[in-house]
């Protein structure tokens, strides 16, 4: 860092405004308007202190629907402002309480619009998924030894995975389609205190990211539900990078059962060629029992990567 840019820095930071945001925001991300509630300032006040810190590379900021979310920048902040960040967050100041009381509250409060939608009702009543203990330690077995850099967990739901991946990656993105998902996956995030987690309003057929922009990609019980396989796909290899890995979850019909009549969920040989199509190998395989149907984990890599490391599922 050039001493301009940390002398701009550090200028950034040094308001009592702006380090409570940097505290509020190092507990995950929030709104305007939220960070107004819990300030007790007007939202163009908080929105000029927000943007000096934006400009300053301390905050980030991102549309998620009709709202606007900041949060710590990914990069991690200047040593000398993180130290001083983390010693504030420990003192007994009345406003740091104050804060944090206030936070907790707005935690409550998104949690219970997050319980009154319907997206929340339909997934409660989704039968045929193993319990995330099991689920947790499949993923153990199949991705033992490897640490990630960036992950995406498409289909996070109310972000049951992320704690785990948060645990096993420096960077993890959450993404669903449906908003009271979003917001107790948020919540959820934030009282467990995984700052490296953000959770992002994306669709499988057209994901806001740049290409091989992360070395995991999780599907969660999306691939099931798509209506176009080809466009999803696509997007999967566009963001993977060429050694990252892709894990599915979901029902899937075993090669055997495929003659049945009542078939459900997806088959595994259409998944194996789909997967062929899109240029990656399966490498492992697992089936979970399940309440209804039979419930898999299915981890693949691109081809070109399974060449040069000679593994095969």
């Amino acid at each position: 860092m050039s001493i301009d840019l940390a002398a701009r820095t550090l200028k950034a930071a040094a308001e009592p405004t702006r380090v409570r945001l940097l505290l509020l925001l190092g507990q995950g991300e929030a709104t305007v308007g939220e960070l107004q509630e819990i300030l007790e300032q007007s939202q163009p006040r908080v929105s000029r202190h927000l943007r000096v810190l934006a400009e300053a590379g301390l905050v980030e900021r991102f549309r998620d629907g009709q709202s606007i979310y900041y949060r710590l920048a990914s990069d991690q902040l200047p040593e000398a402002i993180s130290g001083l960040v983390r010693d504030a967050a420990g003192a007994n100041d009345p406003l740091v309480l104050a804060d944090a009381a206030a936070l907790d509250h707005m935690l409550r409060a998104r949690q219970r619009a997050a319980f009154s939608g319907p997206a929340l009702v339909a997934a409660a009543q989704t039968g045929g998924r193993p319990p995330l203990e099991e689920l947790q330690a499949v993923l153990d077995e199949l991705l033992a030894g490897l640490d990630f850099s960036d992950v995406l967990d498409v289909g996070c739901g109310g972000g049951a995975l992320l704690p785990w991946l948060s645990a096993r990656a420096a960077q993890v993105t959450g993404a669903d389609i449906a908003r009271p998902m979003r917001l107790l996956a948020r919540s959820r995030l934030q009282v467990a205190g995984l700052s490296n987690c953000t959770i992002r309003d994306a669709d499988l057929h057209a994901l806001p990211f740049t290409d091989d922009a992360f070395d995991l990609v999780l599907l969660d019980e999306v691939l099931s539900r798509t209506q176009d396989p080809d466009a999803a796909w696509r997007e999967v290899q566009r963001v993977l990078r060429p050694r990252g890995r892709v894990v599915i979850l979901d029902r899937i019909e075993p090669a055997a059962r495929q003659l049945a009549a009542n078939r459900q969920g997806l088959a595994e040989n259409q998944l194996t060629a789909a997967l062929a199509a899109a240029g990656l190998r399966v490498i492992e395989r697992r089936w979970l029992p399940g309440r209804a149907l039979d419930y898999a984990a299915i981890v693949a890599q691109p081809v070109s990567a399974v060449e040069r490391t000679g593994t095969d599922g």
